[in-house]
């Protein structure tokens, strides 16, 4: 990626625009709930959202309404981070601390909300009986 040129589109972005507004959401299920952002999560912040939830079943859901590019963890912008996803571009260009802000906004979503009822299901009757052998041929010999 030529990021020299990417510098140029995020200075001319930012000349029309300085603040981006991102929607979380967060929809349940029964027992489960999916938590949503327009971001390209890394996949800790996932599992944060995921570790902190009150659903047993919690599902991350990212790209959904919209698109606001990589969203690395605060840690991935020190001194041993890094990376392409880190570097502020016209794609990807919200502050360090936004993926923690999305992830407290998510969970705070879940934990205004019920885990429903897990469903229960009758076991499945052991197995009786010999194997399936449609499909089953002896290799040819000549």
């Amino acid at each position: 990626m030529d990021f020299r040129k990417e510098i140029v589109l995020l200075d001319a972005s930012l000349k029309k625009e300085t603040k981006t507004e991102v929607e979380v959401q967060a929809l349940q299920v029964g027992p489960a709930v999916f938590v949503t952002n327009p971001a390209e999560f890394f996949c800790q912040l996932g599992l944060n959202i995921k570790k902190e939830s009150p659903f047993k079943y919690t599902f991350p859901v990212e790209l959904a309404n919209g698109c606001v590019g990589y969203v690395p963890t605060k840690e991935a912008f020190d001194t041993d981070g890094g990376g392409y996803e880190t570097m502020l571009t016209s794609y990807s260009n919200l502050e360090i601390d936004a993926g923690n802000k999305m992830v407290d906004a998510g969970v705070e979503l879940t934990k205004k909300m019920k885990p429903g009822a897990e469903l229960q299901f009758q076991a499945a009757p052991p197995f009786s009986g010999k194997p399936w052998e449609y499909g089953n041929v002896k290799p040819e010999l000549k």
